[in-house]
């Protein structure tokens, strides 16, 4: 279960029928009291942004009266107020969204098996759901809703930021019916059960990846791999530029994508001498003249392995949404054997 940066007070919904994924209110029942669990971690988060300030010499910026005013101002709460009661009442307009479902309902077998279900050790999965539908709808696609909430809350962690957990927004209809948009893309997608192992493979990969560096660039560019390869790995030079940013001429991206598989076949191979002698070449080909280094941020490598690294994610959205959107064209894609210009 994780809590969404969305308030109001709603009735439970059917977000994904085939996921049995919902969105509620939190649950405050007898055995199952996640509304108390949130005003004890807010009330912790408090603590500890007044210890956090102090130790900076600052004054604590998480005011519960003000946070309330901002979002409630419909219902303002007398003077004498405790901040308890405040707490108890933002608790109680948060949405959550949770998994419902018997091991009948989906095909993954039980709970030794079944990968959406939450456990001790694991990340919530809910939390990778959100992960994953911010990172599909961080393009510019128009085929997919491009206004989502994130999480603020997850039951899965120990350690919680204490300002991440007041975020929130008013616009509660409109993240209401970009998730439910989101399951019904869900719900077209999984019709056999390696549907639905492909989607946890996607979600696995893309949660809480935000490393730029060569590892994050060789997972990349597998997911392209995944996708587009039929035979052999050269194909991505002709199956990739469709995919790469428009705002590189075709030319430019048939170049570009030339120099993506060169680069990740250095690292495969543990040519690090190639790989440097490649990365020196994207840069020249890519980046200059385009882009001003500052070499007190980042070596001019690295600001060549973020550069690449946001090219390829940006393409593996792409990938994705197509995915989702005409999954026979993206097949006919990996089956082609023809130049796709």
């Amino acid at each position: 279960m994780v809590v969404l940066n969305i308030f109001g007070k709603i009735e439970p919904i059917c977000i994904s029928n085939k996921l049995k994924l919902y969105i509620s209110n939190l649950p405050n029942g007898e055995s199952n009291n996640w509304n108390k669990e949130l005003v004890d971690e807010m009330r912790t988060a408090v603590k500890m942004n007044i210890i956090e300030s102090e130790k900076l010499g600052m004054k604590p910026n998480i005011n519960i009266r003000e946070i309330y005013s901002r979002h409630f101002p419909q219902n303002p709460l007398s003077d004498d107020t405790t901040e308890d009661v405040y707490l108890q009442k933002i608790a109680d307009n948060m949405i959550c969204l949770y998994f419902d479902y018997s091991y009948q309902d989906m095909p993954l077998g039980d709970w030794d098996t079944n990968c959406f279900d939450g456990r001790l050790c694991e990340e919530d999965y809910a939390e990778k759901v959100i992960d994953f539908i911010n990172f599909a709808s961080s393009g510019k696609s128009t085929q997919i809703p491009s206004f989502v909430p994130q999480w603020v809350y997850s039951s899965n962690h120990d350690l919680q930021n204490c300002h991440r957990i007041f975020w929130g927004e008013q616009h509660a209809e409109i993240y209401i019916e970009s998730l439910k948009k989101w399951g019904q893309i869900f719900d077209t997608f999984l019709k056999y059960k390696n549907d639905y192992l492909q989607l946890d493979y996607l979600m696995n990969s893309i949660h809480t990846d935000n490393d730029y560096n060569t590892y994050h660039y060789f997972k990349m560019y597998s997911l392209c791999q995944l996708f587009l390869e039929k035979s052999k790995e050269s194909e991505l030079d002709w199956k990739l530029p469709q995919f790469l940013d428009h705002n590189y001429p075709l030319e430019e991206r048939n170049e570009i994508a030339k120099l993506l598989r060169q680069m990740r076949n250095k690292i495969a191979h543990g040519d690090f001498i190639g790989l440097e002698n490649k990365i020196e070449e994207y840069a020249q080909k890519v980046m200059d003249g385009r882009y001003s280094f500052d070499y007190s941020e980042y070596s001019r490598k690295n600001w060549v392995l973020l550069n690449a690294c946001c090219l390829l994610e940006d393409t593996v959205r792409n990938i994705i949404i197509m995915l989702f959107t005409d999954r026979e064209k993206l097949k006919s894609i990996k089956d082609s054997t023809n130049i796709i210009l």
